[in-house]
């Protein structure tokens, strides 16, 4: 078994080769198997990196990791408010689904409207994160 230090390692440079995605599932699954917290920055920022991507699914195994980890939320927002990516977005909204509403003391619907009024996003991010708060407005 590999040390954590070395799936970091390979996550951080992660590039797939003729656009293929699959080996990045084999390091999610080493890094689940590890159960580190160290982990949580490398995928937020491998999100980050590839923000107009959606791995061909392959990150979905990555908001499934953050989840069953634990501990994400201070990372995510900070990645989300950084530079978003749909599953970032998308992952706000679950921990708002859950019951979670403050990272940090913040409101997460503060956090996705901060998102969705930033013209420096990608527009689709904005409206995403724009539907978001509209959904979860509805619930109150």
């Amino acid at each position: 078994m590999r040390s954590i230090e070395e799936v970091i390692e390979d996550v951080d440079g992660y590039l797939p080769v003729h656009d293929d995605w699959e080996p990045l599932d084999e390091l999610i699954d080493e890094a689940c198997n590890a159960s580190d917290q160290r982990i949580v920055k490398p995928f937020l920022g491998l999100l980050e990196r590839n923000q107009d991507h959606d791995g061909y699914g392959v990150f979905w195994s990555i908001v499934h990791a953050l989840e069953s980890l634990g501990g994400y939320e201070t990372e995510l927002a900070a990645s989300a408010l950084r530079k978003p990516h749909e599953l970032s977005v998308l992952m706000l909204n679950r921990l708002l689904n859950s019951g979670i509403q403050t990272i940090d003391g913040r409101p997460i619907l503060e956090i996705l409207l901060e998102i969705a009024n930033n013209p420096a996003f990608p527009k689709s991010i904005q409206e995403e994160a724009s539907e978001f708060v509209a959904y979860q407005r509805e619930k109150i």
